[in-house]
């Protein structure tokens, strides 16, 4: 009937109607197995730069496609959109052809599509007011900060005030792992139910150091949640219950839990020791959990020799370990979590704290599994861990948090062949062999959560493209000099390009290329074809779309 290379939109339809595998017989597959070669003919082709925007910072789209969630200009107010669909659109862009609408295209058709076209797909839903006038004026959401809970219902955000508060003694006392080189802030969380249109619930956490960037040390699996405190060394888990508020659990630092710190104070107050409550813990639990594995790992060593030599590691770098600070982690499941420790930052030198430098101790790190219900350490490795890097290669999957509620993964070395190929020749790239790769590849663990987006345009098995001007991964990348290419995989057929607008500041004059400081984030819609490029520039942004549309061709 028709080929598996087939492009033709026709077959596209009859394969997804039928679940019919090109050139193949039918086998069991997922549903949305037979909808991927679809998207090779749907395309987001077209591109309008510089499309008038609201007074808003756009963010990200829920993960059913129905809503964008954006910042209002003052980042004091959460707006909601409803989405229409392309469809909304497609009689304003009947008349193009061409695959941009370039910035410098004044003309009276063009002005007038760049005007419409958001107000066109998007109508505004909500305006929350999540920051009261009467709260401190240093009180500002978090614009890199958004995690989705309940499959979308929930979006938890962050505002943020103060800074440049010195730590306590008391703290000093009761957190031995004190990070104390950063400035501390209020934190309030914000938990939006955007079926409701309303706040459900808000957390605290006052005189506090947490990094939100990209939601680096925030995780959630299901409906536990985890914050990491950079500054006390601690944990904070939650859930989110049946009625849409935060629970706290427990904190996991010093002590194991909330009952383990009790039963210790209780105990110490039974006893005739003149330990009391404002002695600082010698150890806090992580580290002592942590050392106790390392010398029974060295004590089950095979031979006497082997077991020497782990001994010697174990007391040469136990100051080393006792002076690490947990700088990520992620939840694997709701009894899980892995830990990154690395090594704690001195003014002092280097020689002054530990004699001697070396490539070890330069830049040592310690990728620690943790269950949190049997407070015990399962495994550690190190940062040249090649278990490590076979883990980030074979089973990606189960750190990352897919937030897309159309079965769809982000491609990944442990699910895309393609991915994997080109992940293992940019390991045998490092000229120091794997142990060097792994320590250029292990940083990536922990994930972040919910910042890979699970969007088939990007899927590796479907489109070649380059990976250093866009990818799955939410990070502003660099503006590229040349139109991204969309190529199919199989036949290396042009599908599409992305056009983004150059800077015309004096940097490209001098044949310098791009200008390192300007930047573009994209916003993908999980399954339509359409997506948002935002562009950063020195002193402007710009929003530019690109969508599908039927009249347009794209020339090779």
């Amino acid at each position: 009937m028709f080929t598996k290379n087939s492009q033709n939109l026709q077959h596209h339809l009859w394969a997804r109607e039928s679940n019919w595998r090109f050139g193949h017989h039918p086998v069991a597959q997922p549903a949305h197995y037979y909808k991927r070669n679809f998207y090779k003919s749907i395309t987001p082709r077209l591109t309008i730069q510089n499309v008038d925007k609201p007074l808003a910072f756009l963010r990200k789209f829920t993960p059913d496609g129905s809503m964008l969630l954006a910042f209002a200009f003052g980042q004091r107010a959460l707006e909601v959109y409803q989405y229409q669909g392309v469809g909304r659109v497609a009689h304003l862009l009947s008349s193009q052809k061409s695959e941009c609408i370039t910035a410098a295209d004044h003309s009276l058709d063009s002005l007038h599509i760049r005007q419409q076209l958001f107000n066109a797909l998007f109508k505004k839903k909500y305006t929350i007011q999540l920051i009261n006038a009467s709260w401190s004026t240093r009180h500002v959401f978090h614009r890199e900060f958004s995690i989705f809970l309940e499959n979308g219902r929930y979006v938890l955000l962050v505002s943020v005030a103060g800074g440049a508060i010195l730590p306590s003694y008391q703290a000093y006392q009761e957190y031995p792992d004190l990070f104390d080189d950063a400035n501390l802030y209020d934190y309030t969380f914000h938990l939006v139910d955007l079926h409701k249109g309303c706040i459900s619930d808000t957390l605290r956490m006052e005189h506090d150091f947490i990094v939100l960037s990209h939601n680096h040390s925030v995780s959630v699996y299901g409906r536990t949640i985890a914050i990491l405190s950079i500054y006390r060394q601690c944990i904070e888990l939650l859930e989110l219950d049946m009625e849409g508020k935060l629970q706290r659990l427990y904190t996991v630092g010093p002590y194991g839990s909330n009952l383990d710190r009790d039963q210790i104070l209780a105990h110490q107050q039974m006893t005739t020791s003149t330990l009391d409550h404002t002695h600082s813990v010698p150890l806090s639990h992580f580290k002592q959990k942590i050392l106790a594995f390392i010398y029974n790992w060295a004590l089950e060593a095979s031979t006497e020799c082997e077991r020497k030599e782990k001994i010697k590691f174990f007391y040469k770098n136990f100051g080393l370990v006792e002076r690490m600070l947990i700088m990520k982690m992620q939840l694997i499941d709701s009894e899980h979590i892995l830990m990154r420790y690395e090594k704690r930052q001195s003014q002092m030198p280097l020689e002054m704290l530990e004699g001697t430098v070396d490539s070890v101790t330069k830049n040592f790190k310690l990728y620690v599994f943790y269950n949190i219900t049997e407070q015990k350490v399962l495994t550690i490795f190190g940062q040249n861990s090649v278990n490590m890097l076979l883990m980030l290669r074979n089973f990606c999957d189960e750190f990352r948090n897919v937030r897309s509620l159309y079965s769809w993964h982000a491609s990944s070395p442990s699910n895309n062949v393609y991915f994997r190929e080109s992940f293992d020749n940019d390991l045998k790239s490092f000229p120091g062999g794997i142990r060097e790769a792994a320590a250029r590849a292990n940083p990536k663990l922990p994930i972040s959560a919910q910042n890979f987006s699970a969007i088939p345009y990007l899927d590796y098995s479907l489109f070649n493209y380059d990976h250093r001007f866009i990818s799955a991964l939410e990070r502003p990348r660099l503006i590229g000099m040349e139109p991204i290419r969309f190529r199919d995989r199989i036949t290396n057929i042009l599908k599409f390009r992305v056009h983004l607008e150059h800077s015309s500041d004096t940097w490209q004059e001098y044949g310098m290329g791009t200008n390192p400081r300007d930047l573009v984030t994209f916003i993908f819609h999980p399954y339509e074809p359409f997506f948002i490029s935002i562009q950063k520039f020195i002193s402007r942004y710009v929003l530019n779309f690109h969508i599908y549309n039927t009249n347009t061709k794209v020339e090779p």
